[in-house]
């Protein structure tokens, strides 16, 4: 009797275990489903990139390559040279013009003496006609003297006139000459591709030799400055994602935060996902919002690293 009395006092104590359990259990699961249905942070996936977004140089000119100057992982400032081109012909046309501008700058220079040689001669017979007028009206020179003088003058007047229409005419191919080189000179600066701002090199995508066509890219830039993160939230929670909220950075897969920053813009609509979907099988229905994080402290990240975002509801 006592035996059977044990058994069944056995059963009922494993019956209020399982009980027990079961309630666990499901008070667990509803707390998760509340912690789903409003979780004190939302995870996005993002990647780091430089705030003025990462851009691909394009080649002004084609070409050969004859010197690349820079290679991936540079530091360069605005200005600065990266790549050269072959450029013989513009160099010669630029040496040409110049020789021509040279050439047409001496002969302004010799005009403008013979201009200055024959206005003096012209200022000297001005003074002869004058006394010979008196002379002649007194009577002590012939009128034929007096006609002789008025040709001479009038002769230099002419030849003073030719030499400033050459002056001119000098200066206006001078003019010519000057924009003809300018033109030459910005022909011959394409053939070197210069850095648009201070930034980083990411990538040279060029070698020495190599061809090039116009308008191709030879290298991805990033400008210089802060460092931001683009991310993606889910749909499910991006009604929950604000300007303003603070948020974790760590490495996918770790639970050491390596930077902190601060939600600073979210897209006002939602799209496919787009840097951040790797797998060939992600499904097309799902759909993300783009948010920008600005940095407070950046830790050791770099340029295009992909990092887990814990944004702080």
């Amino acid at each position: 009797m006592k035996k059977a009395t044990y058994v069944l006092l056995f059963t009922l104590f494993l019956a209020a275990c399982d009980t027990t359990e079961k309630e666990a259990k499901q008070e667990a699961e509803a707390k998760a489903a509340a912690a789903e249905l409003n979780p004190t942070l939302v995870v996005a996936v993002g990647k780091v990139e430089p705030a003025q977004e990462i851009v691909a140089l394009s080649a002004p000119s084609g070409g050969i390559i004859t010197a690349v100057l820079h290679k991936d992982g540079d530091s360069v400032r605005a200005g600065e040279l990266l790549v050269q081109l072959d450029d013989a012909i513009e160099q010669n046309r630029i040496n040409e013009i110049q020789q021509q501008l040279n050439s047409q700058r001496t002969q302004i220079s010799i005009d403008e003496s013979g201009g200055k040689e024959t206005l003096i001669k012209l200022n000297s017979k001005k003074d002869e006609l004058a006394k010979m007028k008196r002379l002649m009206d007194n009577g002590a020179a012939t009128r034929q003297e007096y006609v002789d003088l008025v040709t001479e003058t009038a002769v230099l007047e002419v030849n003073l006139k030719q030499a400033e229409s050459r002056i001119q005419l000098a200066r206006n191919r001078v003019s010519e000459l000057a924009a003809q080189l300018e033109t030459a000179r910005t022909e011959a600066s394409k053939k070197q591709f210069r850095a648009p701002s201070n930034g980083l090199l990411l990538k040279m995508s060029v070698n020495k030799g190599e061809a090039i066509s116009q308008f191709n890219a030879y290298a991805e830039f990033a400008p210089g400055g802060s460092l931001i993160i683009r991310a993606e939230v889910d749909e499910m929670f991006n009604a929950k994602v604000k300007t303003g909220q603070q948020v974790d950075i760590l490495i996918p897969g770790s639970d050491s935060v390596i930077a902190t920053g601060e939600v600073i813009s979210v897209a006002p609509y939602l799209k496919k996902k787009s840097l951040f979907s790797e797998k060939a099988n992600d499904q097309e229905d799902r759909r993300v919002r783009e948010l920008r994080i600005a940095l407070k402290q950046s830790g050791n990240l770099i340029i295009n690293a992909k990092v887990e975002c814990n944004i702080k509801l």
